[in-house]
Parts: C-alpha cells; structure tokens; sequence
C-alpha cells in the first residue's frame, strides 16, 4: 500500500529494515549482557574489524546520528574485542524497545556491507549474529532452525498458478468492471489463472488526494466503487472469470479505513490520539486513513464479517492483505477459519516481516527481498551470490508448503519507484525469467504484457496503452513453462533448488527437480558477454532448450557464452 511519495517511503523502510531473520532457538544469550542491551556479533572473512561498525537507530538509547555524521558516527566494532562468531558490540536499549536498525558500514569509506538490517524480538533475544555479504540477521550463530510444516490450507489449482494484478481503474478508458470483462479472454491465452483486484471499494471523500484518492482509503467494506460499476456488474465479472478457469483475489485493507468510513461513528473501534481524536496509522504520514483499533473485539468481529460477505455474496476465491503486519496475527487466524467454513480461500500477506503469519493464516507472502536485490544487480551492486543468500534463507525461514511472491513490479513498484526499464534496464527479462523459476508465485501487474513504459498516476486517471502488445508473448512463454513443468510449481508441490559451482562470478546457474521434472537455469548477471564452466554431475544428460525446444546435450562440466544480460533456461 501506498498513498503518496512520502508514504511510500515509510513503506519501504518497513521493507527493507524488517528483513530480518526469525528462528525457533533456544536464547543462547551470554550472562555478561542484561535485559537493557543487545550484543551484535559481525564476523569477517579477512577477520579485520577496526574500519567497521553500526550506525543505528530505531529503539537504541544513542542513535548514531547524536553520535557524528555519516558514517564515523557508527558504533565500532574492535580487532581488540572479539568472541568465538566475530567481533561485538553491546548496544544500550531504550525502555520496552520494539526495534533495533542498523547498517553495517565501513566508518572510513561510507561502503556499505549489505542493506539496511532490523530485529524486533528483544525481548526473546539478547544476542544476534550478522556475517558479512549476508542481508539477514540471525538468532543462531550455527544457523540450524527446526522449520514446521505451514497448517494453512493450499488449494489444488494454486500448485502451478500466475497471479495477475489488475488496476481497475487504470485498465481501460471507462475504468469499470465491465470494460475489463473484455480483457479476460486475452488473459486467459496469457495463462494467468489467479486475478487479484486492487480495492473496489468506494474511496473517502475526508483528506482525499487528488482527484479520485487512494484505493486504499475504503469508505466502506460492503460496498463497491461507483466509479467501477455496481454489485451486480462485480458479481457478472467473477462468475464469466470463474467459468473461464480464473480464481479472484481482493485486496483487503484490514489495518485502517478511510476517514469518513462507516465505522468512524464508533471511535473506540479506532486508535485515538492524547486528544482523544481518531488518528492515522502510528510511524506513518498516512494521513488520510484513520487506524484500528484491534483491542476492540466488536471491531474484529465487524471485520471478519466484512470479508466473509465477499465469499458468501460475490465467491471470491481469496485475500491479498495490505499492510498485514499492521495487524494481529491471531486476528488473521480467526479470519481464516472463518473464510474457510465457508469455501477454503487463498491468501496472501504484504508482508516479510512476521513469519508466524505463514504457520495458519496466509499461504504466501511477499518477496520485497528478492525485488530489492534484482534491482541491485541490474544496478551492478549486488551479485549471483545474493540471489543463492536469498534462496538460503527461505529453506531455512519459510514454513514447509509456504512460499513467496515474486515480481518485476507491482502498483506500488510501478507508481512509486519507477518503471521496469527504469529499475532493471536492459535487465528487465532476465529480471522477469527469474522470477518464474526460482521458489515462489510469480506476478504479473497490470500492462506488462505491453510494455507498460509510465509510472501509472495513483491517485489519478491515467490510462494504460494497449497498441503494443509484443510482450505478451514472452510472458506467455514464462507461464507455459511454470505451468508445464512441476519442477517449477509453487511450495511442497514444485522441486528443490540446488545452486551449480561456475567459473564466473558473474554466472549464476541453478536447477529445479521434482520427479522427471527438471529445469536448469544459467543466467549472465552482467552487462557484459561472459563465458564460463557450469559445474555439476546432475548436469548430464539430454535437455531441450526453452522456448526453441532445440536439443542440447550437457556435461558434468559444461561451457557456456552468454550474451550481456543472456540467460538459458534448459529442460528436461
């Protein structure tokens, strides 16, 4: 979710500074720290930690911008200060602190050694352990975690599935219902199956931005956009998808409404200010939404009735839940029972925050991770060895069956940060390749099939170009291959990943197996061309090349040329 440039920006933060990882293990804290500090072990290949340290902020008692500049205000870590997993620091906490943020950076140089990083179970935790190159935050110096199975259930027809986000009213010139009824046949020799619809409610008129507002300030939860159509015109809509094989998911804004929503007449069902007064959100600028009161049980059940009537009323087949983490999770575990008495529903978190979402509530999440660093090796910033980081630590994190959403862009991607060509350059399809073959449920947004080359007006009438279709093809190739070969499939249902050894840095090279299924993957992280050896005994064999189904026979060491972004993908 996002409202303006501002907003936009807060939710970034949430993305990039939640990346943290949460394990089941036992608080293997040293006694020689106490309950107002935490003790960051960082550990170094070359073991030389005198140019480095943390600059800190969030619930820390001295952030490190009271400390000095950029970046000699961060806390150092010492040669002369070092345990059995690296160099350490103990940090001074604030009172009931919530989160700790850092980045890891050289205190001489400014260079950067990952992205931003947070941990928010201080009160399990007294000691975490970061090493370098890697983005994510640990509990366990040995890494080892127990994952459980997700409880959540998985239906059949999400196994091999695309998700299709579809912005109503940037679709057509009429924005309505109706007009995009006519897309679907298109669609539907895209091969897409799950459409999820940005939020078709009516949108507050109270601290509205500009001309039509954020979808995202709901007015009312029963009730459909006039701007779109009516009940019926929806209801026509989902039934013609659902005869065509699709399955609808609805955006659902569970944390705040609009400010002049239906329910702002019941002021203890919202967040009040020292005044009393309904409030935004707290830590955001949202201000044109009011936040809720989830304390509030007539609320929570207001709520769960809410989304049940789009089951019971229109048979929707899902939620995509906006901001989830602004939200209980014992709340959502509720909502799902209850959805699922009705019809077993699919649903996804905006979030990669809070893991425990993924044991019964939702079946996916988000994979801000992923998008973040294809952006940064486009940028030539990041590398293959990111991409295997990332991959890592869902095998260890994910609960088994659960799994991520993967995108090139979405609306808030595609509105606020800039277009695909803008974040991936000449990138953009390999980009958009490796989202369909690594773990986890690709996306496609609204326009990508043509090319979609604006940054879509959010609050705003503005149209998306269909002359151009020449990139329906190319995704059509993508959802043929996931679709076709069960090596691909989303959760328990699709293959393992194993990462091959390469000559070249640069070369990242990866298989997926399930059964008889297997599909091989070689991708140039560069924009230069570059040979190398990709290295493997499962290598050998007879495989088809994808989509020109031209033979190709490999060895255990196998050469391969790769033009500047070039990419094979290989099936057997």
């Amino acid at each position: 979710m996002k409202k303006c440039l501002s907003k936009s920006v807060v939710l970034m933060m949430i993305i990039m500074l939640f990346s943290s990882l949460y394990f089941s293990y036992h608080n293997t804290a040293s006694a020689e720290t106490n309950d107002s500090t935490i003790r960051i072990y960082y550990e170094r290949e070359d073991q030389n930690y005198d140019k480095w340290g943390l600059w800190l902020w969030g619930d820390v008692a001295t952030p490190s911008d009271q400390v000095g500049g950029w970046p000699t205000g961060a806390t150092p870590f010492s040669n002369e200060q070092i345990g059995e997993h690296g160099a350490y620091v103990d940090i001074e906490l604030n009172e009931n602190p919530g989160v700790i943020n850092f980045i890891v950076v050289n205190r001489e140089t400014g260079e950067k050694d990952g992205d931003s990083k947070a941990f928010t179970k201080l009160n399990e935790y007294d000691s975490v352990y970061i090493t370098e190159g890697d983005d994510y935050v640990y509990t366990s110096p040995d890494l080892t975690v127990i994952v459980e199975n997700s409880n959540a259930h998985f239906p059949k027809w999400s196994e091999n599935s695309t998700i299709y986000e579809v912005n109503v009213r940037q679709y057509t010139e009429e924005g309505t219902f109706r007009a995009f009824e006519k897309h679907l046949p298109r669609l539907k020799k895209l091969g897409v199956e799950v459409l999820w619809f940005m939020p078709i409610h009516p949108i507050s008129q109270e601290g509205r931005i500009g001309t039509l507002g954020s979808y995202y300030a709901i007015q009312d939860y029963k009730a459909i956009n006039p701007e779109f159509g009516t009940m019926e015109d929806f209801k026509r809509l989902v039934d013609r998808a659902h005869d065509m094989g699709f399955k609808i998911m609805l955006d659902w804004v569970a944390n705040h409404t609009g400010r002049d929503h239906v329910w702002t007449e019941n002021k203890e069902w919202y967040t009040l200010d020292d005044s009393g007064n309904i409030t935004h959100p707290p830590g955001t600028n949202w201000l044109d939404v009011a936040d809720l009161n989830y304390d509030n049980t007539d609320m929570r059940a207001a709520m769960i009735d809410a989304m049940k009537y789009w089951v019971e009323e229109a048979d929707i087949d899902g939620y995509r839940a906006d901001y989830a983490v602004g939200v209980p999770v014992d709340f959502w575990e509720t909502a799902r029972k209850e959805l699922d008495k009705i019809k077993p529903v699919y649903m996804l978190a905006e979030d990669n925050v809070e893991y425990d979402f993924l044991k019964n509530a939702f079946n996916f999440n988000y994979g801000w991770e992923l998008s973040h660093t294809m952006r940064d090796i486009a940028a030539g910033n990041k590398s293959a060895k990111n991409v295997k980081f990332y991959v890592n630590k869902m095998k260890r994190l994910y609960p088994t069956g659960s799994y991520a959403m993967h995108w090139t862009t979405n609306h808030d991607e595609n509105s606020w940060e800039g277009t695909t060509q803008e974040l991936f350059g000449e990138a953009e399809k390999t980009m958009a390749a490796l989202t369909f073959t690594l773990p986890g449920i690709p996306l496609i947004y609204s326009g990508q099939e043509a090319g979609l080359d604006k940054r879509l007006a959010f609050f705003d009438k503005d149209e998306i170009s269909w002359e151009d279709l020449s990139m329906q093809d190319f995704y059509k190739d993508l959802v043929r291959l996931k679709k076709k070969n069960q090596a691909l499939w989303n959760g328990s249902a699709g293959g393992e990943t194993n990462f091959f050894e390469t000559s070249n840095e640069r070369i990242l090279a990866f298989e997926r197996v399930k059964g008889k299924s297997k599909v091989i993957v070689v991708m140039n992280f560069s924009p230069e061309p570059v040979s190398g050896n990709v290295e493997g005994k499962t290598l050998e064999g007879k495989y088809h090349l994808y989509p020109s189904n031209k033979l190709l026979k490999m060895n255990s060491q196998q050469q391969f040329d790769l033009e500047p972004w070039g990419y094979k993908i290989i099936v057997k």
